[in-house]
Protein backbone atom coordinates (compact mmCIF):
# COMPACT_ATOMS: atom_id res chain seq x y z
CA UNK A 1 0.00 0.00 0.00
CA UNK A 2 1.48 3.39 -0.93
CA UNK A 3 2.06 5.79 1.94
CA UNK A 4 1.48 9.50 2.40
CA UNK A 5 2.59 12.03 5.00
CA UNK A 6 0.17 14.44 6.62
CA UNK A 7 0.68 17.22 9.15
CA UNK A 8 -1.81 17.54 11.99
CA UNK A 9 -2.17 20.11 14.74
CA UNK A 10 -0.80 18.87 18.10
CA UNK A 11 -4.25 18.59 19.71
CA UNK A 12 -5.68 16.59 16.80
CA UNK A 13 -2.70 14.24 16.86
CA UNK A 14 -2.96 13.79 20.62
CA UNK A 15 -6.70 13.06 20.41
CA UNK A 16 -6.12 10.60 17.53
CA UNK A 17 -3.43 8.82 19.53
CA UNK A 18 -5.75 8.49 22.53
CA UNK A 19 -8.62 7.17 20.40
CA UNK A 20 -6.33 4.73 18.60
CA UNK A 21 -4.92 3.46 21.91
CA UNK A 22 -8.46 3.00 23.31
CA UNK A 23 -9.56 1.12 20.18
CA UNK A 24 -6.40 -1.00 20.02
CA UNK A 25 -5.44 0.39 16.62
CA UNK A 26 -2.49 2.28 15.23
CA UNK A 27 -3.00 5.95 14.44
CA UNK A 28 -2.57 5.11 10.74
CA UNK A 29 -5.32 2.46 10.91
CA UNK A 30 -7.63 4.88 12.72
CA UNK A 31 -7.08 7.59 10.10
CA UNK A 32 -7.51 5.05 7.24
CA UNK A 33 -10.81 3.98 8.77
CA UNK A 34 -12.01 7.58 9.09
CA UNK A 35 -11.04 8.44 5.53
CA UNK A 36 -12.70 5.40 3.98
CA UNK A 37 -15.81 5.86 6.14
CA UNK A 38 -16.21 9.49 5.10
CA UNK A 39 -15.58 9.23 1.38
CA UNK A 40 -17.51 11.79 -0.61
CA UNK A 41 -20.26 10.36 -2.77
CA UNK A 42 -20.23 11.89 -6.24
CA UNK A 43 -23.23 9.99 -7.56
CA UNK A 44 -26.20 12.36 -7.18
CA UNK A 45 -28.68 10.06 -8.91
CA UNK A 46 -31.65 8.69 -7.00
CA UNK A 47 -30.06 5.24 -6.97
CA UNK A 48 -26.78 6.65 -5.69
CA UNK A 49 -28.50 8.53 -2.86
CA UNK A 50 -30.69 5.58 -1.82
CA UNK A 51 -28.27 2.70 -2.46
CA UNK A 52 -27.35 2.41 1.22
CA UNK A 53 -31.03 1.80 2.02
CA UNK A 54 -31.34 -1.24 -0.24
CA UNK A 55 -32.30 -4.24 1.85
CA UNK A 56 -32.80 -2.22 5.01
CA UNK A 57 -36.60 -2.20 4.95
CA UNK A 58 -38.43 -5.12 6.53
CA UNK A 59 -41.48 -6.52 4.81
CA UNK A 60 -42.63 -8.96 2.19
CA UNK A 61 -40.91 -9.44 -1.12
CA UNK A 62 -44.25 -9.10 -2.90
CA UNK A 63 -44.40 -6.05 -5.11
CA UNK A 64 -46.87 -3.29 -4.38
CA UNK A 65 -48.42 -3.66 -7.84
CA UNK A 66 -49.23 -7.37 -7.62
CA UNK A 67 -52.65 -6.83 -6.00
CA UNK A 68 -53.89 -4.41 -8.63
CA UNK A 69 -56.31 -6.95 -10.08
CA UNK A 70 -58.55 -6.47 -7.01
CA UNK A 71 -59.27 -2.91 -8.06
CA UNK A 72 -59.96 -3.49 -11.75
CA UNK A 73 -63.40 -2.80 -13.08
CA UNK A 74 -64.84 -5.76 -14.92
Amino acid sequence: MPGITIKLPEDVLRQSQQEARAAGLSVAALIRHRITRNTVRTDDSFFGLASDLAGSVAGTRQSATSRRCRYRKT
